[in-house]
């Protein structure tokens, strides 16, 4: 019998007993050969390793490295599965297989990282201007680093739980409430207390409930003015003097309290935890809300719009984030019929003169209001959901409108004028809200940019140099926006005692973690290759030195509950794991890491109560910081 190397398009060719060929052309009688392993000849496959797949170059397998990842310092993954009984056809069904998944991986990557600000994805042309190309002919250099980067935006905390080095064996599982992490407080709720019953507000004091007014309009209001304070106060006062019934305005009145009663000072608020008198009430008067807010959903009025926008607030205050994802979508949609919509669609296409020029009335400013907020709100959850069937990457257009919300005249003033502290607080909750937008739409320009530098450089070296000479121009920005605050609103005042400033710092560093983090996971990954250049090293330093300056800006506000908590406290928690990651890699960490890990745990058991999420994510925390160098 030839051996298992005669064979003729990979299958043997059979001979007679005496060795010589058989001529004969009569078709034969034999049942055909079977294709089962026993017809294949048993040659062991080898597979490379995932780095020399990446680089579509042979690889030597040896153990427990192969040579060139030895050389370059590289993490060698090889299969554990033995390939040694496999045919060829299963074995280029498998090569095949391999083929989709590093594909789908690198477009995961790529393109469904964390959508932070609903960037849309546009294909690019895939040259390089400056001569850095990814075919196999010319420089290797930048041939051989085409091993994808593990995000090119900051990732969502729990897509961070499944790298390799946060294991989430010999974890304590965390106590699960009885209903649902997104479930209210009902009749049978357990939010409100054991046993807690909710029926209709009963304690409508006046001096109580101007209370709850001025602390929303002092607390909650400043953040998103959509309401006109004066007409709103009314409204509530004829509500209070009419009684409670079921109309739009009763609905309004029950969420401006519920909020009330769950919002306070910039500090440390534990009268607001979850046992407290302060929160059953609040959840009073929201459970009475949502029994009117059936009706405003066939509205297309305002009234409506803002209803539904500030059941997403509380909803997002006591750390419900996909019910109030499903409110702040409602309210988005209730917006689509406004007037002023319909006007700027008339002008799609045309300069931005031309939409300055429009005139606007006092509605038109309430109504942009309440579309801005509830889309920025709706955008900025849907990028830390899973929401397989509201993905950004098929939602239309991502871009922020091409309008700015107009403020308020402040020479039109009605005959009965609000007061001096009344138009004051007006001001500065403009002035913050307008300057938030700005912030916004800055981070959402500098998002799609690096998107862009992403698709044109296919090679993870050359995507790094070109993102390394666009940061003076993005440093330039951030602090050309920071120069441009009003003195009102300084982030360089070190008063801590004023949210709004707080809340603009933090979305500062949001901006400086988004541009360094490309760097930052060029660490992470342990391709030395990629911090050959100083530059790359320096900016990958500078993004961890911005998390461990996160936890340091946040931590005024890390026990005050309010519409962004949750957002605070899941960026705080990511910067703990990047830095928690840095250190297991033996790299030279910025002063201070080791104790902004540790506020964050101290932070995450704070708000343990609030979501059974957090309890684990400390004790991740708590783990990997102990065992980290």
């Amino acid at each position: 019998m030839a051996s298992g190397e005669d064979s003729l398009n990979g299958e043997p060719i059979e001979q007679s007993p005496s060795g010589a060929e058989d001529f004969d052309v009569r078709p034969s009688r034999k049942r055909p050969a079977p294709r089962g392993t026993a017809f294949y000849p048993r040659k062991r496959a080898n597979t490379a390793c995932q780095v020399c797949r990446a680089r579509k170059t042979k690889c030597d397998n040896k153990k427990p490295s192969c040579t060139y990842c030895l050389s370059v310092g590289a993490k060698c993954i090889q299969s554990p599965v033995d390939l040694s009984s496999f045919d060829p056809a299963s074995l280029k069904i498998l090569e095949r297989l391999d083929d989709l998944e590093r594909f789908l991986r690198e477009s995961k990557t790529e393109q469904l990282g964390p959508k932070e600000d609903g960037e849309s994805r546009r294909q690019e042309p895939e040259s390089d201007a400056r001569g850095c190309h990814d075919s196999t002919s010319g420089d290797n250099s930048h041939t051989q680093d085409y091993y994808p980067l593990r995000s090119i935006l900051p990732a969502r905390v729990e897509d961070m739980l499944q790298w390799p080095c946060f294991s989430l064996d010999h974890l304590p599982e965390p106590t699960l409430p009885t209903s649902s992490p997104d479930s209210v407080a009902t009749p049978s709720g357990s939010h409100g207390g054991a046993g807690a019953v909710f029926s209709e507000p009963t304690d409508m004091d006046p001096q109580w409930i101007n209370r709850l007014l001025d602390n929303f309009f002092m607390y909650v209001h400043c953040k998103n003015p959509i309401l006109d304070e004066t007409s709103t106060r009314k409204l509530v006062r004829r509500v209070l003097f009419e009684g409670i019934d079921w109309s739009p305005a009763s609905c309004l009145t029950m969420l401006v309290c519920a909020l009330g009663c769950v919002s306070g000072p910039f500090r440390a608020s534990p009268d607001l935890s979850i046992d407290s008198p302060a929160y059953g009430s609040s959840q009073v008067f929201f459970q009475a809300a949502q029994k009117r807010i059936g009706t405003l959903l066939v509205q297309s009025d305002i009234l409506g719009a803002q209803c539904l926008f500030f059941s997403g607030v509380y909803m997002m205050t006591v750390f419900r984030p996909m019910l109030a994802w499903r409110f702040f979508s409602q309210a988005l949609a209730a917006c689509q019929n406004f007037p002023f919509l319909t006007r700027v669609r008339t002008l799609s296409g045309t300069s931005a003169e031309a939409h300055d020029a429009v005139e606007m009335s006092s509605r038109d400013t309430r109504e942009q209001a309440v579309y801005w907020s509830a889309w920025k709100s709706e955008r900025e959850l849907s990028a830390e959901l899973y929401l397989p069937d509201f993905s950004l990457l098929n939602s239309g257009s991502t871009l922020y409108p091409p309008f700015f919300p107009t403020p308020p005249d402040p020479t039109a003033e009605s005959p009965d004028a609000a007061p001096d502290a009344q138009r004051q607080r007006e001001r500065a909750a403009w002035l913050f809200y307008l300057s938030e937008i700005s912030l916004r739409r800055l981070n959402s320009r500098l998002c799609r940019e690096i998107l862009t530098l992403r698709k044109r450089h296919k090679s993870t070296t050359c995507f790094l140099e070109a993102l390394s000479e666009a940061i003076p121009d993005y440093e330039a920005q951030a602090t050309a926006w920071t120069n441009g605050l009003p003195p009102e609103l300084s982030i360089h005042d070190t008063t801590e005692d004023d949210v709004c400033r707080a809340i603009l710092r933090g979305h500062l560093v949001n901006l400086f973690e988004l541009i360094y983090w490309p760097f930052v996971m060029a660490t992470l990954d342990g391709t030395r290759v990629w911090l050959s250049h100083s530059a790359t090293r320096e900016l990958a330093y500078r993004g961890l030195e911005t998390h461990v300056n996160r936890l340091l800006v946040n931590e005024p506000g890390f026990f005050h509950r309010h519409h962004g908590t949750l957002f605070m406290i899941k960026t705080c928690t990511r910067s703990a794991m990047v830095l928690i990651a840095a250190a297991g890699t033996g790299g030279v960490m910025p002063p201070g890491w080791d104790d902004a890990v540790l506020k964050a745990t101290e932070l995450l058991g704070y708000w343990a109560n609030d979501l059974p999420d957090l309890a684990r994510w400390k004790a991740i925390l708590e783990r990997h910081h102990v065992t980290s160098p």
